[in-house]
C-alpha cells in the first residue's frame, strides 16, 4: 500500500472523529417541531446567533463533513484505479515443474 493512501486514510479517520466530536459539542435545538411550525420570535440572542459558539460549531460540522466526503471519494477512486497496489508476478512452484518434467521423461521409456 502506498504512503499516500495510508496518509489519506489517517486524515479521513481523524476527520470522521472530529465531525462526531463537533456534533456532540453542539447544544440541542429546544424549539423542535413546534418551533418550526409556529416560528420563532426574533430576540436579541437570535440576532447574534452567527457569532455564538453553536454557529461556529455548525460551520465546522459542515466543513469537516465535506472534507470527509471528499476524502472518501478520492480514496474510492484511488482504490478502483489501482493506485498504490503492488502487483506480483506469479511464479510456478518448483515442485510442479519438476513433476511435469519427470512424467515427460517417463513416457518414452515405457
Amino acid at each position: 500500500m502506498s504512503a499516500l493512501i495510508i496518509v489519506l486514510t489517517i486524515v479521513q479517520l481523524l476527520t470522521a472523529l472530529a465531525t462526531v466530536l463537533i456534533v456532540l459539542f453542539q447544544s440541542g435545538k429546544s424549539a423542535g417541531l413546534s418551533g418550526a411550525i409556529g416560528g420563532v420570535a426574533d430576540t436579541f440572542l437570535a440576532k447574534n446567533k452567527a457569532k455564538s459558539l453553536d454557529a461556529k460549531l455548525a460551520k465546522m460540522t459542515k466543513w469537516f463533513a465535506l472534507a470527509f466526503v471528499v476524502l472518501t471519494l478520492v480514496l474510492n477512486l484511488m482504490a478502483r484505479s489501482g493506485v498504490g497496489q503492488e502487483t506480483a508476478v506469479a511464479e510456478e512452484p518448483a515442485a510442479v515443474t519438476e513433476t511435469a518434467e519427470t512424467e515427460a521423461e517417463a513416457e518414452p521409456a515405457a
